[in-house]
């Protein structure tokens, strides 16, 4: 699933540009290549309402999205030539200043509440920002245990899918509140030259569009007794194989043997006792967020088992830590002293449901990246238990434990949710 969502991010890049490569070249010839009376209209078109509660507070939001919707306008006066899906994420700001924003699903082939493609229990993944005005940090709602959780600010009530038009979409965006995050905010984790293509500046800390997590599973009989044969003599509570020692190998063979272990019991079972298929518990938010006892996905006819357990997961290198204005932030970094690669707060089972969203930041110059690839990098959890073996520097989202293990019981295995869509635009 991690590697369908990177090619699909990937992929949706090239079409953009390419989509606004051609827009630009006509535009220099003065004009468009079509007009509005004689393009063929492929879009479909839906409306999503949410209704949920904030620290108390009711809320209902009622969105008009578009699936390759061609001349787009802003209320900011840019355009664009073609979004694929519009807006895949749209928030609003709450009376504290925070802001939440929920993620679009991808009802594009005409699924609604009413034809079943959309089930009657549908719960879109929905985020927290602390900030409505930068969006750069948020708290992601990825399955029902988040609202279980004593620390949840949200209560969801319903969500529900409708067929809308072309017209609907066209006053909606046109007349319709405005969406708490901007097109400079959303594109901003992409490279110059992609902002340029798109006509847009640069803005920092940018939206915070990935949404870290680690699932937490116990580890069955036979696998406990594979990670004792890994598990390091001096070990502390959580661990993991040192990648700092080029241990590839011995991390390939416990990876393996692991998954044949699932293979063989044809589940995994979460922290909490709950049995799930093997490889289960984890979908696109394209397709709406899980629910513990299982649900029907957008789109799909058929129904997932449950949930897995997520936990959220930052890094000290998370944009929104750092100053915004260049000075200061070189200045951070020359003072700089050491690095958490990774935090898991799991703090007993409280956090279970939530994701971080953010972008990682990077050093402003190489001089100071290779300077702050260079200091030492800890994996912690609950921001004070260290992780034995993790890697000891970072190295820019490159260098990372994909697994911790708590003792031989239990293994945290890192999982990341993207909340852009192929094309996407706010």
């Amino acid at each position: 699933m991690r590697v369908r969502t990177a090619v699909a991010a990937v992929g949706g890049f090239i079409l953009l540009a390419l989509a606004w490569v051609a827009a630009t070249a006509n535009q220099r010839m003065g004009q468009w290549s079509f007009t509005k009376d004689a393009y063929v209209d492929r879009g479909t078109y839906f409306r999503l309402k949410v209704d949920f509660a904030y620290k108390g507070e009711q809320q209902h939001y009622d969105i008009v999205v578009g699936c390759n919707v061609l001349n787009i306008h802003y209320k900011d006066s840019s355009s664009t030539y073609e979004a694929g899906l519009i807006p895949t994420v749209w928030g609003q700001r709450m009376s504290d200043n925070k802001a939440v924003v929920v993620r679009a699903p991808d009802a594009c082939r005409g699924d609604t509440t009413a034809n079943g493609g959309v089930p009657a229990d549908f719960l879109p993944v929905m985020v927290v920002y602390d900030n409505a005005d930068t969006v750069a940090f948020g708290i992601g709602y990825m399955t029902d245990d988040a609202y279980r959780s004593p620390k949840s600010v949200l209560r969801f009530d319903k969500a529900t899918v409708e067929r809308a038009t072309r017209a609907e979409f066209d006053s909606f965006r046109a007349d319709g509140p405005q969406n708490i995050v901007t097109r400079s905010q959303y594109h901003s984790a992409q490279n110059d030259y992609q902002l340029g293509l798109l006509g847009l500046t640069r803005t920092y800390p940018a939206f915070g569009r990935s949404c870290s997590a680690f699932s937490r599973w116990r580890l069955s009989g036979p696998e406990r007794e594979i990670v004792r044969k890994y598990r390091p003599s001096n070990a502390a509570r959580y661990w993991t194989i040192s990648q700092t020692l080029l241990d590839t190998t011995t991390q390939a063979s416990l990876t393996s043997e692991i998954r044949e272990a699932r293979k063989k019991a044809k589940k995994q079972t979460r922290d909490d006792g709950l049995a799930l298929e093997i490889n289960g518990g984890f979908w696109d938010p394209d397709f709406g967020a899980l629910r513990r006892d299982g649900v029907q996905l957008v789109g799909l006819r058929g129904s997932t088992e449950g949930a897995a357990a997520f936990y959220p997961a930052d890094s000290s290198m998370r944009q929104d830590k750092w100053p915004v204005e260049q000075a200061a932030r070189t200045a951070a970094y020359e003072t700089l002293q050491s690095v958490i690669t990774t935090n898991v707060d799991v703090d007993d089972g409280r956090n279970r449901g939530f994701a971080y969203c953010y972008l990682g930041d990077r050093p402003p110059t190489k001089e100071l990246r290779d300077k702050v690839w260079a200091l030492p990098a800890t994996t912690t959890i609950d921001g004070k238990e260290v992780v034995a073996g993790a890697p000891e520097h970072w190295g820019y989202g490159f260098d990372r434990a994909e697994f911790v293990f708590d003792g031989d019981e239990y293994v945290l295995e890192r999982v990341l949710f993207n909340l852009e869509s192929t094309r996407g635009d706010p």
